[in-house]
């Protein structure tokens, strides 16, 4: 059996219109499939996830925080079927590390990954990274622009973000090794390359390796982060002076802030942090 399960709250209803194509399809094909949204099995995602068998295939239709909901509702629990998904949100950063195939598959992702903890007590998973500073407020706003039906690329509310964040400290501790940073603007930690709907953050990244990614912007005056701020779209800050930007790969980061309690992970946000616990 073929599950089709898609977002019809996503992308001004575009995963319903893939749906309906894919099902017209399947059906020509005489191939087994039900599709329904994923708002039909809230609140029971599990046991739908636990109904599913080995034989079974299941197409996530959405964008990355479609494919974020889901994951978190069958974590820890690895999946024993196919898991493909097909991006059709605003951002698709994880579609962006398969160079936007139309239909991928993610199995082998889902049953290893990367996991966050906070506070010392819940844990989530993600797929794609998760970060502090303007980041998270940029993501903070986003939520609140799509209640309001309000639509923003990420770089034009981060410009606006930019005028009123003040930069905070930030002790970290990288696969054993204890760092310390003034005045951060960036703090994220990454599973693949991308965020905020393309751009390269991470550009080093590997999504199929072990390993996270980590890229921390601190110390640098406003004026020249906004003239270096563009160049995340092609990954070129990487060759900007590392006195501000650098960039690790680590399995375990214990990072502890101080004057920013916002965490974003794939575009959802926790408050109220004091202590990220990242582990691969």
């Amino acid at each position: 059996m073929i599950y089709i399960l898609y977002n019809d709250k996503s992308n001004r209803g575009k995963p319903i219109r893939i749906a309906k194509k894919l099902e017209k399809k399947l059906k020509k094909q005489n191939k087994e499939f039900k599709s329904l949204s994923i708002f039909e099995i809230d609140k029971r995602e599990k046991e739908f996830h636990q109904m599913l068998t080995s034989s079974d295939q299941l197409l996530l239709i959405g964008g990355d925080g479609t494919f974020h909901y889901y994951l978190n509702q069958i974590y820890p629990s690895s999946i024993p079927y196919r898991m493909f998904v097909k991006a059709s949100g605003r951002g698709n950063d994880l579609a962006r590390d398969y160079k936007k195939k139309k239909i991928f598959e993610i199995s082998h992702l889902v049953n290893q990954l990367p996991i966050l903890k906070v506070n010392d007590g819940a844990e989530y998973p993600f797929i794609n990274g998760i970060g502090m500073g303007v980041d998270s407020l940029v993501c903070n706003q986003q939520l609140q622009n799509a209640k309001l039906k309000k639509n923003e690329s990420y770089f034009k509310v981060a410009l606006r973000v930019f005028k009123t964040f003040t930069p905070y400290s930030l002790d970290i501790e990288i696969d054993g090794k204890n760092l310390h940073y003034d005045r951060v603007w960036f703090f994220v930690c990454n599973h693949g390359c991308y965020f905020g709907g393309g751009m390269k953050i991470t550009p080093k990244a590997v999504r199929e390796d072990d390993v996270l990614d980590i890229c921390i912007v601190h110390g640098i005056k406003l004026w020249s982060l906004l003239m270096v701020f563009p160049l995340v779209f092609l990954g070129l800050h990487r060759f900007f002076r590392k006195k501000y930007i650098h960039f690790f790969k680590a399995k375990h980061i214990i990072a502890k802030p101080s004057g920013c309690d916002i965490v974003q992970q794939d575009g959802e946000i926790l408050t109220n942090v004091w202590k990220v616990d990242v582990h691969r």
